[in-house]
């Protein structure tokens, strides 16, 4: 093939169904299958179905496609950097396994980069629920992905790098094993002077990922490498509210904690500040998807989270919950 304008890394791990999708959303893509190649990092499958896709891929001759393995799964900061060292063209994009591009995602994201007229940059694109999925597989115990705007957050479902920016930031950092690894890069290279760059027609659909109960609760638990990129990164800090909580749940919760340490002052001054304070969380709790039934449950993952992000913030010597 001719030097490649753009090259496409992907992370997978054991998800040979939602990846051969989006091998048919690259197959698609506008730009032409000759100006873009494939690079495809397999952290380690261990469903043999993971093999098939990729044999099929690799040897259907629509995409130029390379597959790297792994023998051991490091996460994706490990298999995204193993990506990219090996792409060939001079833009990078990043999209994830779970995802699937519009036909115009890779010519919008090289429009985006001639448009901006300088070299170092980070292009990002919008992201919606896949509406194959969306909204009628969105359960109390699944998960999805909005970006409506250039994001503090630097999601990899939807993000180019020119390749030489990646190679002096030195990639991801593999220490943040499951989060915060791609906050943490975007910042850096902000840090570094590049431009953000917003590509609003370059739209990935995003899966609807089913977790189950105890999966849904436990996804917290992977929140505690989160603290690492707030106490490195004085932009991304200043996303916090009022400078101490993550998100709007967190700083409920803390809100109700304060409303039942007011439980037995008395006087309607005092049963309008327990309203103010608790009321948010209680709303949360009693509107949550399907209804006040799921509140215990919801309680419980909002306490797996912020006992998570406290633990990295103790760590990591930052005031964050």
């Amino acid at each position: 093939m001719p030097d490649p304008v753009v090259s496409v890394v992907v992370p997978t791990h054991n998800r040979a169904a939602r990846l051969g999708r989006l091998l048919d959303g690259l197959r698609a893509q506008t730009i032409g299958t000759d100006a873009f190649e494939v690079v495809l990092c397999d952290d380690a499958s261990s469903d043999p179905a993971v093999a098939t896709v990729l044999h099929e891929a690799a040897h259907d001759g629509r995409l130029h496609l390379r597959v790297l393995r792994r023998e051991a799964s490091g996460g994706p900061a490990v298999a995204r950097n193993v990506g990219w060292r090996a792409a060939l063209a001079p833009l990078v994009a990043f999209v994830d396994d779970d995802c699937v591009p519009v036909p115009t995602w890779l010519q919008a994201l090289v429009d985006a980069r001639d448009a901006a007229g300088v070299d170092d940059l980070v292009i990002q694109g919008p992201v919606d629920p896949d509406p194959a999925e969306y909204p009628h597989r969105y359960g109390p115990f699944s998960t999805t992905l909005w970006v409506k705007e250039a994001s503090p957050w630097f999601e990899t479902a939807n993000i180019a790098y020119p390749r030489a920016l990646l190679d002096r930031l030195g990639g991801f950092d593999e220490e943040l094993v499951i989060a915060g690894e791609d906050s943490d890069l975007g910042w850096r290279a902000v840090e570094a002077g590049a431009t953000v760059v917003w590509a609003a027609q370059a739209l990935v659909h995003h899966g609807v990922i089913a977790q189950g109960p105890w999966g849904r609760m436990w996804k917290g638990r992977r929140w505690r490498y989160v603290p690492a990129a707030f106490a490195r990164h004085e932009g991304l800090r200043r996303e916090l509210q009022y400078g101490v909580f993550w998100n709007d749940r967190h700083r409920w919760l803390f809100g109700a904690l304060l409303a039942l340490l007011l439980l037995r002052r008395r006087g309607p001054g005092w049963s309008f500040l327990r309203w103010w304070f608790g009321g948010p969380y209680l709303k949360h709790l009693t509107h949550y998807r399907t209804g006040p039934l799921l509140a215990p449950y919801r309680l419980a993952c909002d306490v797996v989270e912020v006992v998570s992000i406290g633990e990295g913030a103790v760590r990591h010597r930052i005031v964050m919950l």
